[in-house]
């Protein structure tokens, strides 16, 4: 029998420049995976999956088990009786989601020398990520940071630096580093991929005037990134002097200020956060594993993306593009957020939840300590302004549970309001709306038929105070301004009311060398691609469920969405217990009823 004929080499377009052997000196062999301290886990959402020493050490820690008694939902737990993962897992889940990515570009394209450091260093990111989230995750630098300390304007990713940094030296897990071959180069790069501080030059000046979003530069500044692309033609920046607000993209330029890795590998600052277009390990865990335990479906498979992913060189830097024809899973992934947020993150009663916890903790804040470092006893809010993570890694869910045990009376108010929480006696919905989208001027790429769309600037401050000013000098005797809870919920693909795909590069199959234009691939015309990609609703909600206040709150609303030109809808009723109860729907009919209002947004 003939032996069969050898496969031919690739040749022409198949074959990328850089498609070679993969030299094994940068890569990691099967011994290195498999290091006598290696251990195993059996994930819920990828299986069994393999963690490296140093990831183990890092895990054995108290500042990272804190991360066990942090829901990775919050409050949604109240909602959604499976949601009871934790950050824990999350974070074990985004370091193997991180180390794949970059196993899978260090084995397509060698030429980008990608070394087993890089991809320990990524994988220790992606597992260090969320070390500062506070007690109930988002709800705590999101709501109650803000309202305790106003003017505190980090977020939980500066947070998670420090606790990583207090972590490290703590538990004396330098010489752990050093064992592996990673030096303090490198702990700045696992630092920069967290927190990803990115900094621009101006090249011209801008004053926005009495546009207060704005911020006024002049040429040669150099200002950090606070969101990139944070509205069309516009980053948020701030200066030295901490000022915020937007300057047009057109007057800064991109430079290189990142000290952990050089710019021939500003790809890899893309795996764990991706500040250009969001596609991230971050959120393929957190999609997985939040629709796992919510009960609701997740098209994505990051499985597929791996298989696409590589790296081209572009004008403003190396970056993980992605074949032309996953366009479309793109847009399922990112309305896979917008269903999340929509069904579950901004789901009505969680939000109510949330607020009313944040009172709690607002009111608890006054009495309840933490042993810090130097052994003073401080409050929350006094353990993030000093930067004090000895006590803030004592802050978990259990605070809860500590202020509705308390024997201490001064903490009698804030367990009132946990109490009610617990008996389902919520804040009251009263009325609600969709926030109409204005039409902005005509865009030059645009035909003369079309105009853009911008999402209505309305705080939840503001909306408040115009709510209240509709009552009677009678009625605000009765209805005081704190009986009013404000929510705005936006439902997006993650950049506001902007295509997030159109700062994705792409490459087809005859050239992968070479990014192409969106408009190339996407037919405008396309029922399969969305129209739209933001929209908000306003609630209101009144903190007494009987009485005077919620009719009266209701009225008001009502007269403030006329002169909005809003259509106010109902909140919730309270229910006739003397009526009988609905028939129930079947599961058929309840998925339905769930998903009708998240497909009119996209097709």
């Amino acid at each position: 029998m003939s032996e069969p004929a050898a496969k031919k080499p690739k040749t022409g377009p198949e074959l990328a420049e850089d498609d070679a052997p993969v030299d094994e000196s940068d890569s990691m062999s099967d011994e290195e995976l498999l290091l006598p301290e290696t251990k195993v886990f059996n994930d819920s959402v990828h299986g069994h999956i393999e963690l490296h020493p140093l990831l183990v050490n890092l895990i054995d820690t108290p500042e990272f088990q804190r991360l066990r008694f942090i829901k990775q939902l919050g409050m949604c737990y109240f909602v959604y009786p499976g949601a009871a993962h934790n950050r824990f897992e999350h974070s074990i889940g985004v370091s193997y989601l991180a180390g794949e990515l970059a196993r899978s570009l260090q084995r397509k394209q060698p030429k980008l020398k990608i070394t087993k450091e890089d991809i320990l260093c990524v994988e220790i990111a992606g597992l260090c990520h969320d070390l500062g989230h506070g007690p109930f995750s988002h709800l705590f630098d999101q709501i109650f940071i803000p309202r305790i300390l106003p003017d505190y304007d980090e977020q939980h990713e500066k947070l998670s630096v420090d606790m990583f940094d207090h972590m490290l030296k703590k538990n004396k897990l330098e010489k752990e580093f050093d064992k592996h071959n990673l030096d303090g180069r490198d702990i700045t790069f696992i630092k920069e991929q967290i927190v990803g501080d990115r900094e621009v030059k101006s090249v011209g000046t801008f004053t926005p005037g009495k546009w207060k979003e704005g911020l006024t530069i002049s040429i040669g500044q150099i200002l950090k990134v606070v969101k990139w692309n944070a509205k069309e033609g516009y980053h948020m920046l701030r200066n030295n002097q901490r000022e915020k607000g937007l300057v047009p993209t057109s007057l800064v330029e991109d430079i290189w200020s990142y000290k952990g890795r050089g710019e021939d590998k500003s790809f890899l600052y893309e795996i764990v956060a991706n500040k250009r277009n969001g596609i991230d390990v971050d959120k393929w865990d957190y999609f997985a594993r939040d629709s796992l335990y919510l009960g609701i479906s997740n098209p994505f498979d990051w499985r597929r993306f791996l298989k696409f992913a590589r790296v081209l060189d572009e004008p403003d830097g190396k970056q993980i593009c992605t074949r032309d024809k996953e366009i479309t899973n793109l847009y399922d992934m990112f309305h896979t957020r917008y269903t999340l947020h929509r069904r579950a993150y901004q789901h009505r009663v969680n939000k109510i939840l949330e607020a009313m916890l944040v009172d709690a903790l607002c009111e608890a804040d006054k009495h309840l300590l933490f042993p810090g470092e130097n052994g003073d006893m401080l409050k929350m809010s006094e353990a993030i302004a000093n930067n004090d993570m000895e006590a803030y890694s004592k802050m978990t869910d259990y605070v809860m549970w500590d202020i509705l045990s308390s024997t201490d009376k001064k903490l009698d108010n804030a367990k009132q309001i946990i109490q009610r929480i617990m008996k389902r006696d919520l804040y009251l919905c009263v009325g609600q709306t969709q926030l109409k989208k204005k039409q902005g001027e005509v865009s030059s790429t645009q035909t003369p038929s079309k105009k853009v769309s911008q999402e209505l600037s309305i705080k939840d401050d503001d909306a408040r105070e115009e709510i209240y000013n509709q009552l009677t000098e009678t009625e605000k005797e009765i209805v005081k301004k704190t009986d009013i809870v404000i929510h705005i919920a936006s439902f997006n693909y993650g950049m506001g009311e902007r295509d997030p795909v159109k700062h994705v590069k792409f490459y087809s199959k005859n050239n992968p060398n070479k990014t192409v234009k969106i408009s190339s691939i996407a037919r405008p015309d396309s029922m399969s691609l969305p129209r739209e990609f933001s929209e908000q609703f306003l609630r209101i909600c009144t903190k007494q469920r009987d009485g005077q206040v919620p009719d009266l709150v209701r009225d008001a609303f009502n007269k403030w969405c006329t002169t909005k030109g809003f259509s106010p809808k109902p909140g919730e009723s309270i229910p006739d217990l003397s009526t009988a109860k609905k028939k129930p729907q079947d599961a058929s009919q309840r998925q339905a009823d769930g998903s009708t209002a998240a497909r009119h947004l996209r097709y």
